[in-house]
């Protein structure tokens, strides 16, 4: 579709080759790393550096975009003439959707062309895959603006995300896990396996012990539901890029196929922290 455009927040963790080819609109977003604020267009933190500052205690904060810096971001879309379909951060995780939303609604009052939010109910690469997917289909031959919503709605739900973390310390901060059940699994060695979940909230799946077992586990997991139609898989690394190779080699052996590697997003990452491992599918269910 050419009258299109397709956009995201800046947490789809989307290599630059995809958003160029496609030409995805990216909404920047905002956040706090010791009470400095920070924004992923305007002055953006190297990923390497915001880890090595979580791991060496850094108070890291997240903030949702707000309804004006929502509005301001689709009327600049909308404005050129397009269509625009906006492909949101989980509600699960963040209001961010919610208020592009209100967004969407008020500005469809005054332009005629469409404008369409949905709720990826996904979370980092999920939310990208999604966008990626979408992107693809909006290439096919005569696809309409509501064929891609519902398309978008459709597969969402299919998009698997199992990450697994190297200290639960900073899941404990964001009440993820408690104090008793982080210091026992460190004292044990445990590494969770955490997926999207279909409100789209991570949740705990599995215990494991020891990170190269957990790694392995996380290719199993794949085995049992992924779905070879769908060829892309992209896996996501916080300051981990050792691991991530190790997870994409048992991909290449299993499937023939080369992930895309990206650095985790502050958004996930500053609650999962350094050492987040996550991999993104699509599969038959969640």
């Amino acid at each position: 579709m050419k009258n299109l455009i397709i956009s995201a927040e800046a947490t789809c963790d989307l290599p630059k080759e995809i958003i160029d080819k496609y030409g995805i609109e990216i909404a920047p977003v905002d956040y706090f790393v010791d009470g400095k604020e920070y924004n992923t267009k305007t002055n953006h933190m190297e990923e390497k550096e915001f880890y090595e500052k979580m791991k060496n205690g850094a108070d890291v904060k997240t903030s949702q975009v707000n309804f004006e810096s929502a509005k301001d971001f689709l009327q600049s879309l909308l404005s050129t003439g397009k269509d625009v379909l906006h492909i949101s951060f989980s509600s699960g995780l963040s209001g961010t959707s919610n208020n592009f939303k209100l967004a969407c609604d008020e500005l469809s009052k005054i332009h005629q062309n469409k404008c369409a939010v949905v709720d990826s109910l996904c979370a980092s690469a999920g939310q990208g895959f999604l966008v990626l997917l979408v992107a693809k289909k909006a290439e096919q031959e005569n696809v309409t603006f509501e064929q891609l919503v519902k398309y978008a709605e459709d597969i969402k739900l299919r998009i698997n995300h199992i990450f697994t973390v190297d200290d639960l310390k900073y899941l404990i901060k964001g009440g993820r896990v408690s104090k008793t059940s982080a210091y026992l699994a460190n004292i044990l060695h445990i590494k969770p396996l955490m997926k999207m979940d279909d409100d789209g909230k991570l949740t705990v799946t599995q215990k494991v012990f020891s990170r190269k077992i957990t790694i392995k586990k996380m290719f199993e997991k794949m085995l049992s539901n992924y779905d070879t139609h769908y060829g892309d898989i992209l896996i996501c690394e916080a300051n981990c890029t050792n691991d991530a190779n190790t997870l994409s080699k048992y991909i290449f052996d299993g499937f023939g196929i080369n992930p895309i590697v990206v650095p985790l997003d502050y958004c996930i990452g500053s609650h999962s922290g350094p050492g987040t491992l996550a991999v993104f599918y699509v599969g038959d269910k969640r």
